[in-house]
């Protein structure tokens, strides 16, 4: 509830950019007003809405509103590699993460997942890895650079991030979560102040990180 009366009080603050008005950025305009105010369906979003209801809800699973911006989001970046990092398993996001393409390499790191979060990512082609967080996210970042990282901790977050910024190229885009809380309004100030950051979008409860260093340092507030 308090979220939503923030929402509200904030919004006049957040029309200026919510359908692209006011953003210079040819780039940045295309994304918010054709990727993240799209609102026409996807042909993968039937199926991942019948996985959805199929799987039972867990702590670390987000509403089918964002996950189906995640599935945009990837549709338009089009990575390579996608990397998803949780306390819990955020199993249905990882799937989303992973319908847009089937050559797409998608590793899902997780504090804690159980027997059905494990068999219906990897019946969808998501390789699990369970075990302490940077370790596993240390031996991804080995393995290359990395295309797409979504961060949905709520503690640790900025020593991930941190770690994975210095992993990045021109493309890379993350995804981080949990925006809403205390430790993530003290990693999302730690990340405006990051010069690694070049461009990024605060859209309430997450956050879209980019960094090509070819754009000037900018924040958009949606």
């Amino acid at each position: 509830m308090r979220y939503w009366i923030k929402r509200v009080v904030t919004y006049p603050a957040h029309l200026r950019h919510r359908l692209g008005f006011g953003v210079q950025s040819p780039w940045a305009f295309y994304l918010v007003r054709f990727v993240l105010r799209e609102k026409w369906p996807f042909y993968a979003f039937d199926e991942l809405k019948a996985l959805r209801s199929a799987l039972p809800k867990n702590g670390a699973s987000f509403s089918r509103k964002h996950d189906e911006r995640l599935f945009r989001l990837v549709n338009w970046l089009k990575p390579k590699r996608v990397i998803v990092v949780g306390e819990d398993c955020p199993c249905l996001s990882a799937a989303y993460l992973a319908a847009f393409s089937k050559s797409v390499k998608v590793s899902c790191l997780c504090k804690n997942m159980v027997a059905a979060e494990k068999d219906f990512l990897e019946g969808r082609g998501v390789e699990c890895l369970c075990g302490n967080l940077m370790p596993l996210l240390e031996a991804e970042c080995q393995q290359g650079e990395l295309d797409c990282l979504q961060i949905a901790v709520r503690e640790g977050a900025w020593d991930l991030y941190d770690y994975a910024a210095g992993h990045t190229h021109d493309n890379s885009m993350f995804i981080v979560e949990y925006l809403d809380t205390n430790e993530g309004k003290q990693l999302w100030t730690g990340i405006l102040g990051d010069s690694r950051a070049r461009v990024t979008f605060n859209l309430g409860r997450t956050g879209l990180v980019f960094f090509d260093t070819k754009r000037v340092k900018m924040n958009y507030n949606l």
